[in-house]
């Protein structure tokens, strides 16, 4: 709610200090009293244009600060947010100044903000309705939301704005792994490549040296062979051989250790030799045997080398860095084709999760029609109530026309589908029969906007989250029973938000629960705007010079007296109503 309102130096007002409550505030005044100014103020601090015009004469600065206490609205979170401000307290203060050269700066919370974190702000804060920027339901984009509120779709709604959210990420995915998919699509040839020329040889590691050294076997395999031949032969085989010496002479040195036992150890020694010398001669035997030169394998061997030379110029220069090469390769590739899962994967769940959304979006468009012909018929109930009977309110609901979100087909229809649903909602009115339906924002009575807002507003009261509702020129036209059900109808709407009302009707301003009244003096050197509160016989007179104007009587006293009793009476039945 707007708590506290303070004004220097602006128009006519010199210096103004308002402390404001809950339910209806009505303000009253001539003609040309500066009712307007007030308002013009108000809509300066919430962000609107200002112009060195508006700068008191003599004076140097204009200063306004608005005093509210904020709802819980993520809205305002995030602003807070973005902007850095603590808002430790729901009580917050706004602030804005103009120097005589122009310059200007605002405030929230002494924290300095642009102008236009103002206007962010003040449209969460205060509908100005009347002709004023400040009107949150002249902005088409707000009025799905409210006719979502309205039918009780706002969870479904939300899911759908999640669920769009989500396949815009979906996408944002998707789209990078293509993109990463086609980088890879030339690297991935190139590691194939290389994995399968690997793999056609399929190097092991020790394996280099045991080529090498089967090579150099078989270039000397004729040498090997005779050599080991005559070493067997020298050792075992030949007529007085190292082995038939070696038995001779352990003969020898049993016949000696038979006389003296030192001999005995040197004949098993010499026993072990001969052991040792024969196994020596079995080896170069078998080695002879089975030695063969083959043309045929050493040049096998030989290209089998000169292969993996040309794998290890590559691939790291060993084989053991070919090998590791080649378990690389394949992680590469097993981490290409993880990409090509995810993608295949990905588009998947898109397909599912955007079927789900589909469904759920064409289902709520289905409520939001139903939703959208009751709210016209009960908006234009209310206009006929309020004074203009003649006026058709309608909600527009249609599909959205493309070119942003996802498209799609059902029943044969393209439809796109975006965070709002596949809907766009707009409101719509007629005041005169004949005349084509226009949006509220092209209605060019300020009474006649102030009125269908406060027909919506009633309709839309519990739902509508801007706490703070200022009516200008809602009594334009309008007089006797319609005054008393437009002061009627602000009353009932004061229940649920704080709600302010520029009248000069005594039915309207009787309904108000707090009264001020704006008043021009001034003599020859300055003139000024005075805001005072009026209670008791004060606001009886007030509300007596609506009926009469300057002069007052006691029937206009009386009837005054009475107005004011008949509106209580009439505001604590509406309450009890309202309570049931």
């Amino acid at each position: 709610m707007l708590k506290t309102l303070s004004v220097k130096n602006y128009i006519l007002l010199d210096e103004l200090e308002l402390e404001l409550g809950r339910g209806l505030t009505a303000l009253t005044g001539e003609t040309g009293a500066g009712k307007s100014i007030l308002i013009g103020a108000l809509s300066a601090v919430l962000g609107e244009s200002m112009g060195r015009d508006v700068l008191r004469a003599n004076a140097d600065r204009v200063i306004i600060e608005a005093g509210f206490t904020i709802p819980p609205l993520a809205e305002i979170s995030a602003l807070a947010g973005e902007y850095d401000l603590a808002l430790d307290s729901p009580d917050i203060l706004i602030r804005r100044e103009m120097s005589s050269t122009g310059r200007s700066r605002c405030f929230i919370d002494d924290s300095p903000v642009p102008v236009s974190a103002l206007k962010r702000l003040g449209d969460l804060l205060v509908d100005l309705h009347g002709q004023h920027e400040h009107q949150s339901l002249l902005r088409p984009g707000r009025h799905l939301d409210l006719l979502d509120e309205y039918a009780g779709s706002a969870g479904v709604a939300d899911n759908v704005k999640r669920g769009y959210n989500h396949l815009k990420q979906v996408e944002v995915e998707i789209a990078q792994l293509k993109e990463r998919a086609a980088r890879m699509a030339e690297s991935r040839e190139l590691c194939r490549f290389q994995l399968k020329e690997i793999d056609a040889f399929d190097p092991q590691p020790g394996e280099e040296e045991a080529l090498q050294r089967e090579e150099r076997i078989l270039q000397n395999a004729e040498r090997l062979f005779r050599s080991s031949r005559e070493l067997f032969q020298r050792l075992y085989e030949s007529e007085g051989s190292i082995s038939e010496q070696l038995s001779a002479a352990h003969r020898e040195l049993l016949e000696l250790a038979g006389i003296d036992a030192t001999f005995e150890e040197l004949s098993v020694e010499c026993s072990e030799i001969k052991i040792v010398l024969d196994e020596m001669a079995n080896t170069l035997q078998r080695y002879s045997n089975r030695i063969s030169y083959n043309a045929d394998r050493l040049e096998q061997v030989r290209q089998r080398l000169d292969g993996l030379n040309g794998l290890k110029k590559k691939y790291g220069g060993t084989i053991d860095a070919i090998v590791e090469k080649r378990s690389e390769l394949k992680n590469t590739l097993s981490r290409m084709g993880g990409v090509d899962d995810r993608l295949s994967e990905l588009e998947a769940h898109y397909r599912d999760e955007f079927n789900k959304l589909k469904n759920i979006a064409l289902a709520l468009s289905r409520e939001r029609v139903q939703a959208g012909v009751k709210l016209s018929e009960q908006v234009s109930a209310e206009l006929s109530r309020l004074g203009m009977s003649k006026a058709k309110f309608t909600v527009s609901t249609k599909y959205n026309q493309g070119g942003t979100g996802i498209r799609f087909q059902a029943d044969g229809r393209e439809l796109w589908l975006n965070s709002k649903g596949i809907d766009e909602v707009e409101f719509l009115i007629t005041v005169n029969p004949g005349e084509p339906q226009k949006p509220l924002a092209a209605v060019a009575s300020g009474g006649e906007i102030s009125r269908i807002m406060l027909a919506i507003k009633s309709l839309l009261a519990d739902i509508d989250r801007v706490p703070v509702l200022i009516f200008d020129e809602i009594d334009i036209g309008i007089s006797g029973r319609v005054a008393q059900d437009v002061g009627r109808k602000l009353r009932q709407l004061s229940q649920s938000h704080q709600v302010m009302c520029i009248t000069h009707l005594p039915q309207i301003a009787s309904m108000a629960q707090h009264h001020f009244l704006v008043e021009k003096k001034g003599d020859e050197k300055e003139t000024r705007t005075l805001i005072r509160k009026l209670s008791g016989e004060e606001r009886t007179e007030q509300i007596a010079r609506l009926f009469g104007g300057q002069t007052v009587s006691e029937a206009h006293l009386l009837s005054a007296s009475e107005l004011m009793q008949e509106a209580e009476r009439r505001a604590r039945d509406d309450e009890k109503v309202m309570q049931q």
